[in-house]
Parts: C-alpha cells; sequence; structure tokens
C-alpha cells in the first residue's frame, strides 16, 4: 500500500495561508484542498481507506481526477476538506447533491478515513458535511422534493454504524464487490436472434453513452443530470474508456440494446500482484430484458478478458436491484466479497432537535 506521507500545504495555489479548522477528533483539522495539485494524495486516502475494509478496487489519480472534474453540484473550493493530524493526511470528505429520477433530491456524502486517523474522525467529517448540506440546501430554490442525506460505509465500520444510527440515519440498500475467481471455465450463452455485437467505433460512442444512461434510468439512485453535457464530457475522460477493443455492445438494427464495458486497471493488478478485470458496465435496455441479452454479453466479455491474459473478473453490483442482477452474476460464477452499505435520513430529521 502507498504510503501517505505528504505535509499539508502551507499556502494555497495563490500563495494564501490555507485555513484549517480543528475538530472533536484528537488532533484532526480540517482545511480545503488544493485541486488539482492534491489529488495524487486524495487518491492515496480514498483507496487506504477502501483496502483496509476488505474492498478489490485500486483507485487511479487519473480517474479521482477526471470524475472530481466533471463535478455538477459539488463546489470543490467549498464543499472538500481533508483532515490532517501534524500537517499528515489521513482523512476527506466532500459532499454534493443530485436531483433523483425517484423524487428526492439526494445530499450525497463520500467520507474516507485511513486506519492511521483518529477514533471520531468519521463522526467529525459527518458533522462537517451535514452542516454544508444545510447551507446547499438553503441556497436551493424549492424543488418539491424531499431533502435526503445519504452516506455510503464500507465493510463492516461498527463506529461509522454507531455514529450513523445516532444521527438518525437508517440502511436502506446493499451493493456488493463480487469476483469469479478463474476464467477457465466460462459458460456458452448466445445472443437472441437478430442481436449481434459490433466492434466499437468512434461515432458510436455517444449513442452508446445514452443507451447506458436510458438503460439505468429506472435504478436506484440514479439521478435527472445523469444524461447532461457534463455527464457525457467526464464519459470520454474516465481512463477506463479508452479500452473499446473489449466493449460487448450488442445492437439490433439500428439500436443499442445492451453492453458490458470492460476494463483492466494495471495500477491495480501491479499493485494487488492479480491479473483481473472488471466486468463491468452491465446495462440492458428495457424492453430486452428477460431475453438472454447481459448473461451473453457477460460471457463474451469474460472471454476478452481472458484473451488479455486476465484470469479473474470482478464487478460491483447493486444487491437489491429489481432486475435480478445479483441472482445474474450467481449464475456466471460470480461470489459477493465485499459490501457497501447506503445510509439515509431526512435532512432535517435530527435526533432530539426541537424536543
Amino acid at each position: 500500500m502507498t504510503a501517505i506521507n505528504a505535509r499539508a500545504a502551507e499556502t494555497t495555489s495563490a500563495g494564501l495561508p490555507v485555513a484549517a479548522t480543528p475538530t472533536p477528533a484528537p488532533g484532526l483539522f480540517l482545511r480545503p484542498v488544493r485541486w488539482p495539485e492534491e489529488a495524487a494524495t486524495l487518491n492515496d486516502i480514498n483507496n487506504a481507506t477502501r483496502l483496509a475494509a476488505g474492498s478489490l478496487a485500486v483507485l487511479t489519480a487519473e480517474g479521482l481526477r477526471a470524475y472530481y472534474d466533471h463535478l455538477e453540484h459539488s463546489d470543490l473550493a467549498n464543499d472538500l476538506r481533508i483532515g490532517e493530524v501534524d500537517g499528515h493526511p489521513v482523512a476527506y470528505v466532500r459532499v454534493e447533491w443530485r436531483d433523483e429520477h425517484r423524487g428526492d433530491r439526494a445530499f450525497g456524502t463520500a467520507i474516507f478515513s485511513t486506519p492511521e486517523a483518529p477514533d471520531g474522525t468519521f463522526g467529525a467529517l459527518l458533522e462537517w458535511a451535514l452542516s454544508r448540506h444545510r447551507d446547499n440546501a438553503a441556497a436551493l430554490p424549492p424543488g418539491g422534493r424531499r431533502n435526503v442525506v445519504v452516506v455510503a460505509t464500507f465493510g463492516e465500520d461498527d463506529e461509522a454504524k454507531a455514529v450513523l444510527e445516532a444521527r438518525g440515519f437508517a440502511i436502506v440498500r446493499f451493493g456488493y464487490e463480487m469476483l469469479r475467481p478463474t476464467l477457465d471455465d466460462i459458460p456458452d450463452r448466445v445472443l437472441p436472434a437478430g442481436v449481434e455485437v459490433r466492434p466499437v467505433k468512434p461515432g458510436h460512442l455517444r449513442a452508446i453513452f445514452e443507451a447506458e444512461v436510458e438503460a439505468f434510468a429506472g435504478h436506484w439512485g440514479a439521478a435527472i443530470e445523469d444524461g447532461s453535457e457534463v455527464r457525457w464530457q467526464e464519459f470520454l475522460a474516465d481512463p477506463f474508456n479508452r479500452d473499446t477493443d473489449l466493449w460487448q455492445v450488442a445492437w439490433a438494427g439500428d439500436e443499442i440494446v445492451g453492453m458490458v464495458r470492460p476494463f483492466i486497471n494495471e495500477e491495480e493488478n501491479s499493485r494487488l500482484r492479480v491479473r483481473r478485470g472488471w466486468c463491468e458496465n452491465i446495462s440492458t435496455r428495457a424492453a430486452w430484458r428477460g431475453k438472454g441479452v447481459a448473461s451473453a454479453l457477460i460471457c463474451r466479455a469474460l472471454h476478452a478478458l481472458s484473451g488479455r491474459g486476465m484470469t479473474e473478473a470482478a464487478l460491483g453490483v447493486d444487491a437489491m436491484n429489481e432486475t435480478g442482477a445479483l441472482r445474474l452474476y450467481e449464475t456466471m460464477g460470480f461470489r459477493a466479497v465485499f459490501r457497501e452499505v447506503e445510509w439515509r435520513r431526512p435532512l432535517d430529521d435530527e435526533p432530539g432537535a426541537g424536543r
């Protein structure tokens, strides 16, 4: 694991002093982040948090930057803070909001806290995030939506669980990282009649993006802005969207009916000493579900990864997906190895407030 050893910057990029504020956690201070200069530091914190919890995934600084550079409702100057102890970065917190298709205005909270962070770090970062959410909500025009706070936790985090329950949060969703430990026994599945996989050409990319957005629009957490121009630019900037020779995109005439867009994270494989490909970005348009499109494309994707020398495959899944994705992936040889939990609560539903 890469050591996180960068000291806090004493000045901003404009040469002004960085404002650091104390928190209730012993020795922990929060300060603004110099973006993009500190992208690698945030990435190290993110990875240290996930890997300590048992995640399979190693993020890259380039990928993190592609994502953070294309945020629509998160102002990095005001909505992102890094946590330090004696100038040593050990945590960070970022907030955003999105309007979901299912009706909520979701105020998302990303908290990453490494094993080196002091006790109480999660609670301190959550407190800061809730304050920012209230400020952001007050600045938005009424939208006729319910304001809810969303927080994700990784693995079995007892400290975070206790803090969230005390603040009125409830578990609403589970997600898994799933592993297929071998690519030696890939099943045979065929596409429905009239459906074919075609090589991806540059002129196909916008149609692929739009088909994926449409396929996920009815799923839990999907946002109205998912098909925006900013999201399209993020799609183009994502470093794991470059190796399109691996992609399996199914067409029926001029219509994309489904896809699997695998990728190989060479940095992850080198760091963890594995030969793993990600069988990810799996979607099927609603009219084509239940016809065997996804299973056939997954088989093709696994063969493509094997052809590149990979010996195992992984993917992420919403374990409560209404389309039965978890059951499908289990039949394809994947097993859950890591859990992510989603917690929610109304923004203004503060335990003890006004009582």
